[in-house]
């Protein structure tokens, strides 16, 4: 009997079990490759930048202007402070529009460093007729394009040599100027390395014989200078460039017809005869 009533519990204790609702069990979520992974977070979270790790302390902390018994926790007594002057209203100022501040703030000031500005002509005799019919119009160097590796002139256009040099013309002039000078001058090429190479294996004779590539190409430049002098002159049109020898290769001097608006002020004199990069009249 004992075995049929095992045999029995077996059997209710099963049947209880198989009689229990089951439960779907979850899957596990995929594990997500790298790339993946790395999509993921660069989408949820924004881009992050830490601070540099060459960064110095501030040595004026206000850690540092604390007192010892400021630290302690001593209590100072309250001071009286005398009580503030009453101030009266002032009156409304006038505002100024933005389209104002903005073109007077970009605006140069009239002078010398204005590029508009038509200095005397010091590539000429001072007692010449020329110099008192003609003025000089400058554009200098841009500094921020190459330093000082190789000459590079500022693109802005003076207005006041419209008509005689376009906008397009002027673009032009300067952007073939620019591309050659760096052609000529940059020491990180191939030809400037092997032209230093054969100056001290020549003794330099080399560079006096006007074999280098910077020699040949300042050559080249000047003829081309002279052909767009010969091209405006065709076109009737009174400019010319002046050879960048001449000024050192510091300012690009343009020769116009004097327009009579050289003055700065009354009473200074002096101010018109300023030279841009030491330039003086020529002998």
């Amino acid at each position: 009997m004992e075995t049929f009533h095992r045999l029995a519990g077996m059997t209710e204790t099963h049947n209880n079990q198989s009689e229990h609702p089951s439960y779907p069990i979850p899957e596990p979520p995929p594990i997500p490759d790298s790339e993946t992974a790395s999509q993921y977070a660069a989408s949820t979270h924004g881009s992050r930048v830490s601070l540099p790790l060459n960064r110095r302390a501030s040595r004026k902390s206000i850690r540092s202007t604390k007192s010892g018994k400021s630290q302690n926790g001593g209590i100072r007594p309250p001071t009286t402070h005398p009580p503030l002057p009453t101030t009266q209203p002032q009156p409304a100022q006038p505002r100024i529009s933005q389209d104002s501040a903005g073109s007077s703030s970009e605006e140069f000031a009239w002078g010398p460093s204005h590029p508009c500005f038509p200095h005397p002509n010091p590539h000429c005799s001072p007692d010449s007729p020329e110099a008192q019919s003609t003025r000089v119009i400058r554009v200098r160097r841009d500094w921020l394009q190459a330093g000082d590796l190789y000459p590079q002139y500022a693109n802005l256009y003076p207005e006041i040599l419209d008509p005689l040099v376009t906008d397009e013309d002027f673009r032009f002039l300067i952007s073939s100027l620019n591309a050659r000078l760096k052609e000529v001058f940059n020491p990180h090429t191939t030809r400037a390395w092997l032209d230093s190479v054969m100056g001290v294996a020549t003794g330099f004779v080399w560079d006096d014989l006007g074999l280098t590539g910077a020699k040949r190409g300042v050559r080249e430049l000047e003829r081309w200078v002279e052909r767009w002098n010969a091209e405006k002159e065709r076109e009737g049109k009174e400019v010319r460039v002046v050879q960048l020898r001449k000024t050192g290769f510091m300012t690009l001097d343009f020769v116009v017809p004097d327009p009579g608006i050289d003055v700065v002020d009354e009473g200074g004199e002096g101010g018109e005869e300023e030279m841009v990069g030491g330039i003086g009249p020529a002998e």
